[in-house]
């Protein structure tokens, strides 16, 4: 298989789609580019030999991955914080809702 160039237009567009993922936080979306850059990577020929136009468009897809990678690592902080505090809490939540129930049974009698 032939290596080649990619056009900056490809790489500019896989940058904005990362950046547009990311900002609507929607995850599928934004595995779905990383997947098509991941197929693509191994197409493309080394960067020393592209123009300047692909080169500084590689840049800005190397920061707008990098800006994903941080956005996804603050998101995956945010959903270990929050299970943390619902595996800590879990003990009071079955306490209120046996308490809850025998209420309902006490009324019921």
């Amino acid at each position: 298989m032939d290596k080649q160039m990619p056009s900056p237009q490809l790489l500019q567009q896989l940058a904005q789609g990362l950046q547009q993922a990311g900002r609507a936080r929607d995850w599928v979306q934004l595995a779905r580019v990383d997947a098509e850059l991941a197929r693509a990577l191994p197409r493309w020929s080394a960067p020393a030999a592209w123009g300047a136009a692909e080169r500084g468009a590689l840049q800005d897809l190397r920061q707008a991955h990098a800006q994903a990678q941080q956005l996804c690592a603050a998101e995956l902080q945010d959903l270990d914080q929050a299970l943390t505090q619902m595996r800590e809490g879990r003990g009071r939540w079955q306490a209120y809702a046996e308490s809850n129930n025998w209420q309902d049974e006490e009324g019921q009698a």
